[in-house]
């Protein structure tokens, strides 16, 4: 057992000295309506990112969906998302679109307590390389505090490829396999009925499949705003 746990020590260190590390500020702005009560929902989210220690702008991604309320619970959409990478040179010209499918289970599971599940497809289309083909599994439970306007969230999402990239400007940086994971915990404040705001930390893990991985310390927060 000692030998066994020594070994697997050594393995984390070595897997950290592997690693990089970041910080970064992420923004996400969420708008969603079912139409006065219809079957029918659309979304779009709005998301700038700051990385390099928070002081570089890096990332825009735009979402927009169009879905249905299948049951009280199941929702299906289809989307699209635009995410530009941002540098001083190209400034958006490498941008990464994305067709999406998504079902989403939504469920009281107490008074207090509401659990999410979520399922993407993605269908990458990157600039100067091939299509790929990218799944999402997204676990989110909120806790809304008895007699309070104060609610805690946490989530983690898992990222896998379904294959790989093997020609290109990302030729070997796209393989098959665990792409990342981000895991999240918050407070949040339910400003109105209808809105609604959340931050905390979450830890983003990249698997650069060969290069260093990344653990970006990310400070996430989100505003909600349904109508």
């Amino acid at each position: 057992m000692e030998k066994i746990l020594a070994l697997w020590l050594g393995l984390a260190v070595s897997a950290a000295s592997l690693a990089d590390d970041d910080s970064s500020i992420w923004v996400s702005n969420t708008y969603q309506t079912d139409f006065g009560g219809s079957n029918y929902v659309a979304f779009l989210e709005l998301q700038p990112r700051f990385n390099k220690d928070n002081s570089k702008f890096s990332q825009l991604i735009i979402r927009p969906f169009f879905g249905y309320k299948v049951t009280k619970h199941l929702q299906a959409s289809i989307g699209f998302a635009w995410q530009g990478e941002y540098n001083s040179q190209d400034k958006f010209d490498l941008a990464t679109k994305d067709l999406v499918e998504q079902v989403q289970w939504i469920d009281n599971l107490t008074p207090d307590l509401n659990f999410q599940y979520r399922f993407r497809l993605e269908q990458r289309f990157f600039a100067h390389a091939d299509l790929s083909h990218r799944m999402r599994h997204r676990f989110r439970f909120q806790y809304s505090i008895t007699e309070s306007k104060l609610f805690l969230v946490a989530f983690d999402e898992l990222f896998v490829y379904f294959n790989s990239v093997n020609s290109g400007r990302l030729e070997s940086s796209v393989q098959s396999g665990i792409n990342q994971n981000r895991s999240y915990f918050g407070v949040g404040y339910k400003i109105t009925p209808q809105i609604n705001i959340d931050t905390g930390y979450q830890l983003q893990y990249v698997n650069n499949f060969g290069k260093e991985d990344l653990f970006n310390h990310v400070w996430l927060t989100n505003l909600n705003v349904n109508f």
